[in-house]
């Protein structure tokens, strides 16, 4: 599969300022401010974007009020990209401008793919214990002040039409499934 990931996720809500301290208290770093919207990093540089409900540059919204409005997923080289694209060609809602190509799916949500931004790190995690295994004894466990979020691992997405949403993710964008709840 040539999507690597979630490059960005843009949110359109009523309270912008209560999201700003909601993701600076989640530990994302403010790296952009202009025209009401704010721009957060994670560790790796995925980011993720507040802006107001009402924005004319957002896509559509899928619900009333606060909501998750677009997710841009990543490939490691414009030929990725441009292959996803030829396969979105004519899908409802097709884009392609500023690097950015997308549509619409099945849930009204704007999906886009760009090249990722995404900067390789280098993190390690600390031994935990677990029922099943004493990583860490007699040492203590480390303490942070915050959460540090080293990028956006997923999404949920509630559908109405399953199988749409799926052919629409396995067909145009080349998802592979690996869980259904």
């Amino acid at each position: 599969m040539s999507i690597q990931g979630i490059d960005r996720i843009t949110y359109g809500v009523e309270d912008v300022a209560k999201c700003r301290q909601f993701f600076l208290d989640w530990g994302l770093t403010l790296v952009g401010e202009a025209d009401g919207r704010l721009t957060f990093e994670c560790l790796n540089g995925c980011e993720v974007v507040v802006a107001p409900k009402d924005d004319a540059a957002l896509p559509p919204a899928v619900e009333p009020g606060s909501t998750l409005r677009e997710v841009v997923w990543g490939t490691r080289t414009p030929a990725e990209r441009d292959a996803i694209a030829r396969r979105l060609e004519g899908a409802p809602g097709y884009v392609a401008a500023d690097g950015l190509v997308g549509a619409t799916d099945p849930n009204g949500l704007a999906v886009r793919v760009r090249v990722s931004r995404k900067r390789p790190i280098e993190v390690q995690g600390v031994p935990i214990n677990t029922w099943d295994r004493a990583l860490r004894v007699d040492r203590p466990s480390a303490f942070y002040d915050r959460a540090t979020p080293v990028e956006v691992g997923h999404v949920v997405f509630f559908t109405d039409d399953l199988a749409a949403a799926e052919r629409f993710y396995v067909e145009r964008l080349g998802f592979v499934v690996s869980d259904r709840y």
